[in-house]
């Protein structure tokens, strides 16, 4: 029972961080060290570390119009995936921190440069 007591603390506590970091303005910095480790622990297997991916199965990002064009298209393809593709909804895999740090990353690698994206971008499209 003490185990599970401090498994359930521990879990309440790391529930109210990601709370706490969805409504906070992150810098441009931090957004990429976090989309970094995100993107390489969830995402790097398809489109590869590169972002070239593995077409025509694992499109790349690297010059996508999806990571390069509209913030809120690129949200709502992570949150939600893509019907009848290999791309997977994260909707309940990432929370906001971890989605808008990852699309960050996404939009600012292999030569993209197309803004960074808030946590609270991230909360307001769920």
């Amino acid at each position: 029972p003490e185990d599970y007591a401090k498994w359930v603390a521990e879990q309440k506590g790391a529930a109210a961080e990601a709370a706490a970091s969805a409504d906070r303005e992150w810098t441009k910095d931090e957004l990429m060290a976090k989309g970094e480790q995100v993107y390489t622990t969830n995402c790097a297997a398809c489109p590869q570390a590169t972002g070239q991916g593995l077409p025509p199965a694992f499109p790349a990002i690297a010059g996508s119009p999806i990571a390069t064009g509209d913030a809120t298209a690129h949200i709502d393809l992570v949150l939600n995936g893509k019907a009848g593709t290999a791309m997977a909804a994260y909707r309940d895999i990432l929370n906001d921190a971890d989605m808008a740090a990852v699309l960050t990353y996404q939009r600012n690698s292999w030569g993209n440069d197309a803004g960074i994206i808030q946590p609270a971008a991230v909360k307001a499209a769920r």
